[in-house]
């Protein structure tokens, strides 16, 4: 409570008392009314009295609040001669659409071409029926999926083909695109066939997976040689 309210209120209980006592002792004495009249006669004080009491205590609210300064600063417009600075857009590396579809073609001739190379070349090794299956891990290596589709079938199952010889086969299909890397290639190969390279580990393929030209049923074609001629 301020100190505007809290002398404006004292002021305001003294008059009303005062007030009131005048008007008992008016009606009683006065006018020689009842004593009931005159209590009566103090309610009536007292109302009207707490009225104007409310009435000046607004008026001086709203004086006091039209005339306090304000608090912000008046806006001033700055004039200058300086122009405003340009937005930067940041620049990013896209693509224009005709190199896309360029390297999408591209891409989709060296798949083909690999298909064509398991279809005419390593499919022979194996069972007719895991013809769709091959083909299918062709496009899971070239979308970059390492978690590809098992082939089940055991070393004994393909016709005489080692371990070696799926060095060479994913060897000849990482040179031509890079679509995975050397590494994730060897857990590709790996989990393509979990069954004959069970007891191979990753180090033992990524270290055979080389351009050393052995004399393998599947082998090793130079990147810059076709797959199948």
């Amino acid at each position: 409570m301020n100190i505007t309210k809290f002398v404006s209120t004292n002021i305001y209980l003294i008059m009303t008392l005062f007030i009131c006592a005048i008007s008992y002792i008016y009606v009683v004495n006065g006018l020689k009314c009842h004593n009931v009249l005159g209590i009566y006669s103090i309610g009536i004080e007292g109302i009207v009295s707490y009225s104007v009491y409310v009435v000046l205590l607004s008026v001086c609210k709203e004086g006091m609040t039209r005339h306090k300064p304000s608090a912000r600063k008046p806006v001033v417009p700055e004039y200058t001669d300086k122009k405003p600075k340009p937005i930067r857009i940041e620049e990013r590396n896209v693509l224009p659409v005709q190199e896309i579809n360029i390297k999408e073609k591209e891409r989709q001739e060296v798949v083909t071409q690999c298909k064509e190379y398991v279809r005419r070349v390593v499919v022979q090794y194996f069972p007719e029926e895991l013809m769709p299956q091959l083909l299918h891990l062709v496009e899971e290596y070239a979308n970059g999926v390492i978690r590809c589709t098992p082939i089940m079938i055991g070393i004994n199952d393909t016709k005489g083909l080692r371990p070696i010889d799926f060095y060479h086969l994913i060897w000849n299909l990482w040179t031509r695109w890079n679509a995975l890397d050397r590494r994730a290639s060897c857990r590709f190969i790996k989990n393509a066939f979990p069954m004959i390279l069970e007891n191979t580990g990753e180090e033992t393929i990524y270290r055979k997976m080389n351009d050393t030209y052995a004399k393998c049923t599947i082998e090793n074609i130079p990147k810059d040689e076709p797959l199948v001629t």
